[in-house]
């Protein structure tokens, strides 16, 4: 139920209404209605104070004048028509919510919940749940699970360590990559010498995201050389990988050469399942040209890891599916078959339009690989491979043992 206000507040209120806020130079307020709005240049500011008292001040004491939007005024006019119950104050709180009064509304959802603690609605308003009987914030709620505020989320302890690491994280790569970014343009400059020394002397991990970048993305293979050996003196999962993917991608012989050597003295300390899983992935002819498989197969035979046997076993003759196009009006097609150990181009004859076909490689690079890491050699002969592979499973520390010593 609204209660009105005597006449006399009504005619003070509504004055009120259209009152304005006078920001002193030396940090206060005085609300009130400007009598002299017309006065230009002005040299004074004459205000009607809400309690009627009449205040003259100079210009150079008022900052800044701020008028209240007509919801605001509206709300000073009608606010005090409401009576101090939980049932008053709810609509008053709903009716701000309604002109967007968001600060005026909070004050209004807190006298609810003083008047009655248990009102749902005015509770909910304000972010509370109700938790084993009690009435709680979620920063309450949260606090008591044990989470703490960052970043404008509510995380566990345990969560913002890792996030600062990782933002440290972040910085330290970035830092490196700007300085090898620098370092590089030096390359074939007066500090051409200055730049390979630095390049020489790195062998922070932070440093693998932007060796990383350099590898793939320079253009100048002997560049690209350099990021390798870079590579190669940093004991980490990501620069092996790296050096993997280049041995197998890069165009440049010598860089993939270089990243083999790399790999080859890397796993004389300790096994590289990242690098064996990359390899082995490469291997499917399914996914892979004949040219990749049989570069992938290059890198295995350097690892020498004995877990890549079946992979290998399975990948000694492979069959790969091409596309052959029409190359002219006699109706002749071609197709190549790659690059690789076991390229070269090949043609047919059809009669017209694109056609896949399939042809069947024995990869020698594969074959070697098993020579190396097995010490037998069977050939292409897949079936000789397995049946020598499950006889050496059967012997007690036999290829686990030789698996597990690097």
């Amino acid at each position: 139920m609204r209660i009105l206000a005597p006449l006399a507040v009504v005619v003070l209120l509504a004055s009120a209404a259209s009152a304005e806020v006078f920001v002193l130079a030396d940090g206060g307020r005085v609300t009130g209605s400007l009598l002299n709005p017309q006065e230009s240049p002005r040299k004074q500011y004459v205000i009607q104070a809400a309690d009627g008292v009449k205040i003259t001040l100079d210009a150079a004491q008022v900052r800044k004048v701020l008028r209240p939007r007509p919801d605001e005024a509206e709300y000073e006019r009608i606010a005090p028509t409401y009576a101090d119950t939980a049932a008053a104050q709810w609509e008053l709180a709903q009716w701000c919510l309604e002109h967007k009064l968001i600060v005026q509304r909070q004050v209004h959802l807190r006298r609810v919940i003083e008047l009655e603690p248990n009102h749902a609605a005015a509770r909910h308003a304000l972010g509370y749940s109700r938790v084993n009987g009690q009435w709680v914030t979620q920063k309450e709620a949260m606090t008591a699970q044990g989470f703490v505020r960052s970043g404008g989320k509510w995380m566990l302890p345990q969560e913002v360590e890792l996030a600062e690491n990782k933002r440290k994280l972040d910085t330290d790569q970035q830092e490196w990559c700007q300085k090898l970014k620098r370092w590089r343009g030096w390359l074939g400059s007066n500090r051409d010498q200055e730049a390979r020394d630095n390049i020489a002397s790195v062998n922070d991990p932070m440093a693998v995201k932007g060796l990383t970048l350099g590898l793939r993305n320079d253009q100048n293979a002997q560049a690209r050389v350099l990021f390798v050996a870079a590579l190669g003196r940093i004991d980490a999962p990501e620069a092996a990988r790296a050096m993997a993917i280049a041995s197998v991608c890069d165009v440049d012989e010598e860089v993939r050469l270089t990243c083999l050597d790399q790999l080859q003295d890397l796993s004389q300390t300790k096994r590289r399942p990242e690098v064996i899983s990359y390899y082995v992935s490469k291997l499917n002819p399914k996914k892979s040209t004949n040219d990749i498989v049989n570069l992938a197969a290059l890198g295995l035979g350097r690892m020498k890891d004995p877990s890549a046997i079946p992979a290998l076993i399975e990948a000694l003759v492979t069959t790969h599916k091409f596309k052959v196009q029409k190359a002219g009006g006699d109706g002749a097609t071609s197709a190549s078959f790659g690059r690789g150990p076991n390229g070269g181009g090949t043609g047919m004859s059809t009669g017209g339009g694109t056609q896949y076909i399939y042809r069947t490689f024995n990869n020698q690079a594969v074959l070697d690989a098993l020579v190396a890491t097995t010490g037998v050699n069977f050939g292409f002969d897949k079936q000789a491979w397995w049946h020598w592979y499950k006889a050496q499973k059967k012997k007690p520390d036999s290829l686990d043992a030789r698996r597990d010593s690097k």
